[in-house]
């Protein structure tokens, strides 16, 4: 199974979603042999998610923490490496003929073509990741919307 997680960039995390969500990734752990979860490592609603996730794993080992990257460049490398230890794999789609600038949107698509799962948090319907929010809803991808 396959949760990929889009959210805006400002993001306030708060104990109370962040208890709900590390719960639903051990409940859907339970239930698969491996879960893979894709986040983007971008914004306030990525580095939350991938926390969370890092959390469930004490739990549950079954749960891999995957950042998907967009491009590859020296800057973003730099940041990578200091954060390797923290995802079990890092994934970079074959986007090497997609324009920079459009990158992160092919790069979050990719992602929904692989969801059994959308975890969102979206409060307004511009920018990324009210795009990819409505992608998963075209490719009729189940979607957790999260609230605070």
């Amino acid at each position: 199974m396959t949760i990929v997680f889009c959210g805006h960039r400002e993001f306030q995390a708060d104990e109370h979603l962040q208890n709900f969500l590390t719960e639903e990734l051990l409940v859907r752990a339970a239930q698969t042999k491996t879960l893979f979860c894709y986040t983007g490592g971008y914004g306030g609603f990525d580095w939350f998610c991938a926390h969370c996730i890092n959390r469930a794993q004490k739990s549950a080992p079954n749960i891999r923490n995957c950042l998907v990257i967009p491009y590859l460049t020296l800057s973003l490398q730099k940041r990578l490496q200091e954060k390797t230890d923290f995802f079990d794999e890092i994934i970079y789609p074959p986007l090497e003929l997609v324009p920079p600038r459009c990158a992160i949107l092919r790069r979050n698509y990719w992602m929904v073509d692989r969801a059994d799962l959308l975890v969102a948090y979206i409060t307004h319907d511009w920018g990324g990741a009210a795009k990819t929010y409505r992608y998963a809803k075209q490719k009729n991808v189940p979607i957790l919307l999260l609230k605070q």
